[in-house]
């Protein structure tokens, strides 16, 4: 029975060599060699799948031996070995073309292809890096800018798997018939890869003098993971404290092109935000937030735009900076590709959220032309945008000069207020707010006094009333303009 089940093996395995004969032994190369095709071919006869320490045999402590030779092919498997300088016959010649390319044939020392593979490696890796934790990262892998080489495959597990379950001997322990998906720890990376705007090395060491990084600094993640797809570091990764904060390095909010250098290959669809920034949405104590935590005054008194750092601080919005589809950008820009140098391209809205409650009559000795403007675009003499209308000499500086100072926002400023005063005038009755325009009543002529009779003593911006129908009966006389009375009411109280 032995002898016929060595016979079957051997016809089976000659098979699997004549199918090897084709499109690359006709191209000059060795046709190559296929694990998962020859085990087909020797199963389906009915004899044993080979054992891989049949062909490779294992060397000192279990450690994986040369390449195979000949002994590995011939004897049992396919008859007895060629003999140097005889023809080869048919039955052993494509046996030989696994190997050896059919022009070296002749020669009295045929070169070898090897590895003979020709196919995705026939063979996967069932290895996990939760399992293996414990053990120093380069027990396996180089550690990068070092001399020391990557240690040889099979090397890298002979310290434990000499001895320790699966033993280097029992290869189907690690390695899977290599066939579907990749069965072998492979990194899984991001839409947006930094790509060769990474160095390994400068990171590892940041700065002279300092301490290299461990590997799970950033690869902690890998280190955790039980499965073969090991994902990339992200950017909360590279944000850790003494690295991208802002202060050992660039903040990750900040800069994206110096590391996202291309767009990716694969397709990305650009998240295109759109929702505006409310203030009274981040405003009160529930929120704890300060006008002053997100717009800082500049020397001058002027406020500052509010940059990143404002937004990103690890109780706000620091995952949204990461997110793949962002929600907040949209209240600065029109677009969100990190490869690309983003600019604060989205227009503040025209009308403010806040507004303005100061006294008149303590500024009554200021004249109105010097907070109030002529020519401003969208709103009747609104004053100029920023603290302009109020730093000066005699004013309020950045530092000194009367109260309230500068940093006391909220003395001046409460949310709402503007519209809530629009609301008012526009809804009042006889109002002439809607068409009303100061440009064409001159200045020079017309004090504003004359018509805002009670602002000189109104102690709240909502104090000041509209002009009385009399301040404006000394102009509107049927001589200098149209008359007041008659049916031409709607020339001013028209909506």
């Amino acid at each position: 029975m032995l002898a016929v089940a060595t016979r079957r093996l051997a016809l089976a395995i000659a098979l699997v060599a004549l199918a090897y004969v084709g499109a690359w032994a006709q191209a000059g190369a060795a046709t190559g060699f296929d694990h998962t095709r020859h085990d087909g071919k020797v199963t389906i006869t009915g004899a044993p799948s080979i054992a891989c320490a049949s062909c490779h045999v294992p060397g000192p402590r279990g450690a994986i031996g040369a390449r195979p030779g000949h002994g590995a092919c011939f004897g049992a498997c396919h008859g007895a070995p060629p003999v140097r300088g005889q023809a080869l016959d048919a039955a052993r010649e494509p046996v030989c073309r696994t190997c050896h390319a059919p022009a070296s044939l002749a020669a009295p020392r045929p070169t070898v292809a090897y590895p003979p593979y020709r196919l995705d490696p026939d063979y996967g890796l069932a290895f996990t890096h939760a399992r293996h934790a414990a053990t120093d990262c380069t027990a396996c892998h180089a550690t990068p800018g070092s001399a020391r080489p990557r240690p040889a495959p099979h090397a890298r597990c002979l310290t434990c798997h000499a001895t320790a379950e699966p033993r280097m001997v029992d290869c189907a322990g690690c390695h899977p018939a290599g066939t579907g998906a990749n069965l072998s720890p492979h990194a899984v990376t991001s839409e947006l890869p930094v790509g060769d705007a990474f160095d390994h090395v400068r990171h590892r060491r940041r700065s002279p003098g300092a301490p290299a990084l461990a590997c799970a600094t950033c690869h902690a993640a890998t280190a955790r993971a039980a499965g073969l797809e090991l994902p990339s570091p992200t950017v909360a990764t590279c944000s850790l404290g003494g690295c991208h904060d802002g202060q050992a390095a660039f903040a990750t909010t900040e800069g994206c092109t110096r590391c996202h250098t291309r767009a990716p290959t694969g397709s990305f669809v650009v998240a295109r935000p759109t929702a505006r920034f409310s203030h009274a949405d981040h405003a009160g104590p529930t929120l704890g937030t300060t006008c002053a935590g997100c717009h800082p005054l500049a020397t001058d008194g002027q406020i500052r735009t509010a940059g990143h750092a404002a937004c990103s601080g690890a109780a706000c919005h620091a995952a949204d900076f990461a997110a793949r589809q962002p929600t907040i950008c949209g209240a600065c820009h029109v677009a969100t590709e990190p490869w690309r140098a983003l600019t604060p391209d989205r227009s503040p809205p025209t009308t403010s959220e806040f507004g303005v409650d100061l006294s008149h009559q303590r500024h009554a000795a200021i004249p109105c032309a010097r907070c109030h403007r002529h020519d401003t675009a969208t709103t009747e003499l609104r004053p100029e945008r920023g603290h302009g209308a109020c730093i000066g000499a005699g004013c309020h500086e950045a530092a000194g000069g009367p109260a309230p100072t500068m940093t006391s926002c909220e003395a001046c400023h409460g949310v709402g207020q503007e519209a809530a005063r629009r609301r008012q005038r526009t809804e009042a009755p006889w109002t002439v707010r809607a068409r009303f325009r100061h440009a064409p009543h001159d200045p020079a002529a017309v004090a504003c006094t004359d018509c805002h009779l009670d602002v000189a003593a109104a102690t709240t911006v909502a104090a000041i009333a509209g002009p009385p129908k009399a301040a404006c009966a000394g102009c509107h006389d049927g001589a200098r303009a149209f008359r007041m009375t008659g049916h031409g009411c709607a020339r001013c109280h028209g909506r």
